[in-house]
């Protein structure tokens, strides 16, 4: 239902995807204004096409029928944990009036009665940053966390001992792939292809554009983004992708990666091993991978898998430590 302040006469209102047509052209007027694109294709999130699995809603704030500041908030469908935000903004010709906190307090609102339990955004660093006067601080480098119900929630979320199975990617792990790759994981590299890389090491460059990035280019390549997922739909406990060369003269090639949270090591090979599996009905021959130095558990992982050295590359990552060496390996089918 809209709310109103007395004072502005302001209305919030909600929008669930998917969207008709009347309520697509006016959010995407809205967030025309600021940009020409978002993390996600908008025509195909606002007709639906992720909403099987993953819950959008975009709130519109108004002032005399007129949209001036919007917020969108994504999370699973079946068992919603974690929250994401995305598409903040207020019209330029309106900012510094509120709006901008309303929207946010509607997002933070709607999240916490679906039952999710924290809420993620990504933004730049800022000494007059809206989000901190609304409980969020911050995770990692550009990402914001905003605890909705226990504060311990990402040691339950991750506990050890979990039922956990490799299974293809779908939107409703965008919530769990986010939150995953916001931790400090022991694992430098999650995805070097896709330049994803433990906060423990680099600062978070990206928040809800993670699981778009990943999905958008391996289905481009016509390869594979498989998830480990626990034992709660959406529940993300690590990932991996194979993704061919964009070359035609390298279309038989491609990178893997993958990685695991901490508690749930074990299972990388697991994910390799269905990513290999995945090789044949795509007519890849050489599978590539590239592993930082240190990352000892996934290369021992390649190694058995019957990766072998091509090269060490001196001093070409990185890290928060300084230059790394990144080894090269190479497996054919």
């Amino acid at each position: 239902m809209p709310t109103s302040d007395k004072t502005t006469d302001w209305k919030v209102e909600s929008l669930a995807y998917p969207l008709n047509a009347s309520a697509q052209r006016e959010l995407t007027g809205l967030l025309r204004t600021e940009w020409t694109r978002t993390d996600y294709d908008w025509l195909e999130a606002m007709s639906g096409d992720y909403s099987e699995k993953l819950v959008i809603v975009s709130f519109l704030a108004r002032r005399a029928g007129e949209p001036l500041a919007t917020a969108t908030v994504h999370f699973s469908r079946h068992h919603p944990e974690v929250a994401v935000i995305g598409g903040v903004l207020t019209h330029r010709e309106h900012r510094d009036r509120g709006l901008a906190g309303q929207v946010i307090e509607s997002v933070l609102a709607a999240a916490k009665s679906a039952g999710c339990s924290i809420c993620l955004l990504g933004t730049a660093r800022s000494p007059h940053n809206v989000y901190r006067r609304h409980g969020f601080d911050w995770q990692n480098g550009k990402v914001m966390r905003c605890a909705l119900g226990a504060t311990d929630f990402e040691s339950r979320y991750f506990a050890a001992g979990q039922k956990a199975v490799v299974r293809a990617a779908n939107w409703g792990d965008l919530p769990g792939v986010t939150l995953f790759a916001a931790q400090p994981l022991t694992t430098a590299c999650l995805d070097y292809s896709h330049g994803l890389f433990s906060g423990r090491y680099v600062p978070a460059e990206r928040c809800l554009s993670n699981f778009p990035v990943l999905w958008y280019d391996t289905a481009a390549a016509g390869g594979m983004f498989e998830v480990l997922a626990g034992p709660e739909d959406g529940r993300i406990f690590g990932f991996g992708t194979l993704t061919r060369s964009s070359s035609a003269a390298r279309r038989q090639t491609a990178t893997v990666d993958f990685a695991t949270h901490d508690h749930y090591e074990a299972q990388l090979p697991a994910l390799l091993a269905r990513l290999l599996d995945g090789c044949p009905t795509r007519k890849i021959q050489r599978v590539e991978a590239m592993v930082p130095v240190g990352d000892e558990a996934k290369l021992a992982c390649l190694r058995s898998a019957g990766f072998a050295p091509l090269a060490l590359l001196p001093g070409i990552l990185q890290l928060n430590s300084g230059p790394a060496d990144v080894h090269l390996l190479r497996l054919t089918l």
